[in-house]
């Protein structure tokens, strides 16, 4: 009788203590800072001097301001595109992109989320929040008497992407396109990978803790899905995921999103091979720019200087094979 009191005594114990963990391990992992500025920006600016550009900013549903960038092109746009970074990135790591789509004539505004980058917030809350950082800015914009004329068009990588497709699931925008890469399905999608790689056996305990805490947080917004979202959103759409994605599971979101669109409309999905995470951008160029940012962490003087001025380098390349794609679809949605 006492083994079996103790038994359930140690089996309460571990119920108790696996969902206090995950909650822990929410808020070290989503309650900080990310992504904050290393001076490229302005750095690129002054390697291209007739990118016309000015800042923008709005005031996000927390009330901390969203700061971004709009650049334009050097005759009236022809559109609208709104970018939105990835996890642990910012308006920083998309300049070069953001660049080609002004040389096609495009309008771009590009921001960072709360808590990230140049925008205020002391922390980013969780990845829900993005998608109402989406909806904050698209209704900036809809407001905006010169920006709400030009047809609205949406880019979007991985935490991004999941925004841009799921903020149609929460109201209406005229858009006439949306173009992802590395986008993830849901909140709990992006979250699998690393959970199952740091806790493999209390993995299942740790999401379900997560996705609770983030429907306390968000409400529906928790739950939305980016199928659901482009269901709603009513525009050509295109999917770019490689199979080797090391952040965001191939199976778990590009294939699965495919399945749930499979009856509907214009919508494309385009795997990829070898381009991991960040497709959009030379392999090699990736992987370095991943080593640096670790080693960022412990140098200083000179070694630092040496490593900003490199990462700037692989900062200001792009695979210009694969953004002229983008600029394709792009052309082609506002026809």
């Amino acid at each position: 009788m006492k083994k079996i009191i103790k038994g359930t005594i140690a089996i309460s114990a571990l119920a108790a203590a696996l969902p206090l963990a995950a909650y822990s391990e929410y808020r070290k992992t989503f309650y900080v800072r990310m992504a904050e500025p290393t001076g490229f920006i302005g750095h690129y600016f002054k390697v291209h001097p007739a990118l016309l550009h000015k800042e923008f900013c709005c005031l996000s549903d927390k009330g901390d301001l969203i700061r971004g960038l709009l650049l334009s092109p050097s005759e009236d746009p022809r559109a609208l595109i709104v970018m939105t970074h990835g996890y642990n990135m910012s308006c920083e790591n998309y300049m070069p992109l953001a660049r080609r789509f002004t040389e096609a004539g495009f309008q771009v505004l590009m921001f960072d989320g709360i808590g990230v980058g140049m925008s205020g917030g002391d922390k980013i809350y969780g990845l829900p929040q993005h998608i109402l950082d989406m909806k904050t800015v698209l209704d900036a914009v809809q407001a905006d008497p010169e920006l709400s004329r030009l047809p609205l068009l949406l880019f979007g990588h991985s935490w991004g992407g999941y925004a841009a497709c799921c903020v149609s699931a929460l109201s209406h925008y005229p858009l006439k396109g949306i173009l992802t890469c590395a986008a993830f399905r849901k909140s709990s999608s992006a979250m699998i990978p690393s959970i199952r790689k740091r806790y493999p056996l209390a993995s299942p305990v740790f999401v379900t803790a997560a996705e609770v805490m983030e429907r306390l947080l968000f409400g529906r917004v928790a739950s939305l899905t980016s199928s659901e979202g482009l269901r709603q959103a009513g525009c050509p759409a295109r999917l770019y995921h490689s199979r080797d994605d090391a952040v965001v599971g191939f199976e778990e979101s590009f294939e699965t999103t495919r399945r749930e669109l499979a009856d509907e409309g214009d919508i494309g999905f385009i795997a990829m091979n070898g381009r991991n995470h960040d497709l959009y951008i030379p392999p090699d160029n990736d992987r370095r720019q991943r080593e640096i940012l670790k080693e960022l962490r412990s140098a200083d003087g000179p070694a630092k200087s040496a490593l900003t001025e490199e990462l700037w380098e692989l900062l200001s390349a792009t695979d210009n094979s694969l953004a002229d794609e983008f600029v394709s679809f792009f052309n082609s949605c506002i026809k």
